[in-house]
């Protein structure tokens, strides 16, 4: 359950990836499985490329295919407000 911040995994990732993730981004280098209940697929922008670049040198990583292929996956943000659901909605968001 991501809360916040940022994931970066440079191979593949199994099923139900980013379950549950209320905020935060994740930056997959290989192929998804399948994602989880409300990750979606996020826009690469030119800040995401900048910042992955920066951290990946820090550590001498590279991204398998570059930095501009990572799939960038956040959260749909349906979930926030789960908890006020009426137990039929929650049936329709999940």
């Amino acid at each position: 359950m991501m809360q916040r911040g940022r994931m970066v995994v440079l191979g593949n990732a199994g099923k139900n990836l980013g379950d549950s993730m209320y905020d935060g981004t994740i930056y997959i280098g290989g192929e998804i499985e399948s994602l989880g209940v409300d990750a979606v697929p996020g826009e690469m922008t030119e800040l995401d490329v900048e910042w992955l670049e920066r951290k990946l040198a820090l550590y001498d990583l590279k991204a398998p295919n570059g930095v501009e292929k990572l799939t960038k996956i956040v959260a749909g943000k349906q979930l926030w407000n789960y908890d006020n659901l009426e137990p039929a909605e929650k049936k329709i968001v999940l």
